[in-house]
């Protein structure tokens, strides 16, 4: 096996981030150029069949993995109840500070009252000072804001918005924040900031499309929709715009003959490609410009309990090789089909998203056999025999975990 990293510039907006199966398609399309129809139908059925090994990732910002947001979450539990020890000693403290603020101002009052009787008894009495009473007010009333900013600074609910914003995790950092809830102490906001990032934000553009110009038909109207925009941004708002995305085959495969032909050709240039739709209103543009070959993968039976991995993909789950107990799954239910084909045929399939946390069962167990690829032509007639539903997503493996 050997592993590729392809490293992309996105040129231009991007209305969607390709996943796996996109790529699989791109990379099938792509090795056309070096490699014979029936090299290319002898792979697709190999991968079908589990004979061939290829597992390939979603498009990541280079440099990043994406980050297990629920599996944090869980492991985070202990950290926050100890948050919510604290956060009911800091609103003692609110109360405390609340009732001496009262009592400021009650005195404060007292005096006010007691200047405007002698105004009207046209007393010469000795002017009342309020200035202590004042600062004191002033100090009570910052300690109760520093109190309100500790306790939102430790709230659940603000740190789940806080790893929600976090899509992406640095690889250097990514180990540190899996083992975040092993500490004993509380946890707090800026705990969490502290880590490289990359936040996904969506927007949304006006577009119209000119019916009666496509159809050649005089007279139809307009018809109005949105398009959606995506960016990717690090803390300081910088614009990602270097990505990157992973292969994993067998040396002497259609990609792997591909991929090595395609970094041979690079001599100083970027090669284009257009992975999304609306590529001829130039939108989800790229220019692949470096392979990187990584390490060859070794054997990787395990021989070990509770091994886990990072979900980088779209994958379509061997249940009776994951430990569901010990996993935490995110799923994406697709629709195959507008309609119905065949009453007995399932529309929809579901499939295990990136930034899940699979654990294989105890026996021995390769990371390709976690995921499958399938036959298309059950969902979807109008596709002939060889044609797949990819779904050997790619996995990081994590070291073993201990639960203590």
């Amino acid at each position: 096996m050997i592993t590729y990293e392809v490293k992309l510039k996105k040129i231009g907006e991007m209305t969607t981030l390709p996943d796996s199966q996109r790529l699989f398609g791109f990379l099938m399309n792509f090795s056309k150029k070096y490699c014979t129809e029936d090299e290319i139908s002898s792979f697709v059925k190999g991968v079908r069949e589990q004979k061939q090994k290829c597992m390939i990732s979603n498009i990541v910002p280079s440099g990043y993995y994406p980050t297990p947001k629920e599996y944090i979450m869980q492991k985070l539990q202990k950290r926050l109840e100890k948050n919510q020890e604290e956060i009911q000693r800091l609103e003692k403290e609110q109360i405390n500070s609340k009732k001496e603020s009262e009592k400021i101002i009650q005195e404060l009052i007292e005096k006010k009252n007691q200047e405007n009787e002698d105004k009207t008894n046209k007393k010469k009495g000795k002017k009342l000072n309020k200035t202590d009473e004042k600062e004191k007010l002033e100090k009570e009333k910052n300690e109760f804001n520093k109190i309100a900013i500790s306790i939102d600074d430790l709230s659940a609910k603000h740190i789940h918005e806080t790893l929600k914003s976090m899509d992406f995790v640095a690889q250097n950092q990514f180990k540190e924040l899996l083992d975040i809830g092993k500490k004993k102490e509380i946890i707090k906001v800026k705990e969490l900031k502290e880590f490289k990032y990359i936040k996904k934000t969506k927007t949304f553009i006006q577009k119209f499309r000119l019916e009666s110009q496509m159809k050649e038909l005089p007279g139809m109207p307009n018809v109005a929709y949105s398009l959606p925009i995506l960016s990717f941004k690090n803390k300081s708002e910088e614009i990602q715009k270097e990505f990157s995305f992973f292969v994993r085959v067998e040396k002497e495969s259609c990609i792997s003959k591909a991929l090595k032909e395609l970094k041979r050709s690079f001599d100083g240039h970027e090669i284009p490609c257009f992975l999304g739709g609306k590529a001829s209103a130039g939108y989800n543009e790229y220019r692949i410009y470096d392979i990187e070959e990584l390490e060859e993968s070794k054997n990787e039976k395990q021989e070990v309990v509770n091994v886990s991995y990072l979900n980088l993909g779209v994958l379509l789950p061997n249940f009776d090789n994951i430990q569901v107990e010990d996993s935490v799954l995110e799923i994406h239910t697709s629709d195959r089909k507008p309609f119905e084909i065949e009453n007995e045929v399932s529309k929809v399939i579901s499939f295990i998203t990136a930034g899940s946390i699979i654990t294989v069962k105890n026996d021995t167990v390769d990371s390709y056999q976690i995921g499958k690829s399938i036959d298309n032509s059950k969902y979807n007639p109008l596709y002939n025999k060889n044609t797949i539903i990819f779904g050997n997503s790619y996995l990081v493996k994590l070291e073993a975990h201990n639960e203590t």
